[in-house]
């Protein structure tokens, strides 16, 4: 790994930054590709890293979930882990932004209609009564066209309200369906992910509670090993796991970068 800070350039699988105005914090963001700097070049972190990659006093650690990820870094697989990827495709495939309604069309009322309609027939029953007598048409004719026009929009507007309802409605069920589908199969996901994490920690137990025992400095006191501090946790996860990104330290129990380096078997940074 490479890191730049500050204008000197640092190299190696053992960096002490401990005399250097950087944070821990910032290091590990950085090996994340979520912080600029200080620059780092170093292999992409894995799972492990999202529990384990920034190891400090203040620390939190859901132990099981990150021993099971550090039992994945070491090629580990269980039964459940097709079913988990299908369910992951078909979440996927559900995932979308709230369905694009039509507008809202202020509905035309019924007695609206009718009254258009009155006021057209009464309208043509006069042309019809000129035209029977040879009178002058015009006019009236012209009220005909007008009427009958407004009666048509009126109309037209109506069933478009109508069908707009019908649809925003339609959608709406549609996306509540889908919302619930979503909802079973996250469920699913859930339940098949913690049996798949209950097999691999089940797998490599032993392994971790060995890890814990040969933790440098003072010795967990309880007797379930997941029951473990976070920090002792965390560098027996480390040592179990398969890390290449660089692990950021913040704690002495180690006596040098290098010795902690060669304990858990990955690139450290000291900070």
């Amino acid at each position: 790994m490479k890191l730049h800070v500050h204008g000197t350039t640092y190299e190696g699988r053992a960096v002490d930054l401990r005399c250097r105005p950087v944070t821990g914090e910032a290091v590990a963001a950085a090996v994340r590709g979520a912080w600029p700097l200080p620059a780092v070049d170093a292999p992409t972190p894995g799972p492990v890293y999202d529990y384990c990659g920034h190891v400090r006093s203040a620390m939190g650690l859901q132990t099981k979930t990150a021993v099971a990820a550090a039992a994945r870094s070491r090629g580990h697989e269980t039964a459940h882990d097709e079913a988990i990827a299908q369910l992951r495709d078909r979440l996927a495939d559900l995932d979308g932004p709230e369905p694009n309604l039509p507008p809202v069309r202020d509905p035309v009322e019924d007695r609206t209609i009718a009254e258009l309609r009155e006021s057209a027939a009464a309208a043509r029953g006069r042309l019809d009564a000129r035209e029977s007598l040879g009178a002058e048409t015009a006019d009236v004719a012209e009220r005909v066209r007008e009427a009958t026009r407004t009666l048509a929009e009126r109309e037209t507007e109506r069933t478009a309200a109508a069908e707009s309802r019908q649809q925003r409605r339609d959608r709406a069920r549609e996306y509540r369906s889908q919302r619930a589908q979503r909802r079973r199969l996250a469920d699913r996901l859930a339940n098949r992910q913690r049996d798949a994490r209950r097999a691999l920690v089940g797998r490599v137990a032993d392994q971790f509670g060995a890890a814990l025992d040969a933790v440098p400095g003072p010795t967990p006191d309880t007797d379930d090993p997941f029951d473990a501090p976070a920090v002792p946790a965390a560098l027996a996860v480390l040592r179990l796991a398969r890390t290449d990104a660089p692990v950021v330290l913040e704690t002495d129990r180690f006596r040098s970068p290098a010795a902690a380096t060669e304990w858990l078997g990955a690139p450290v940074v000291r900070c």
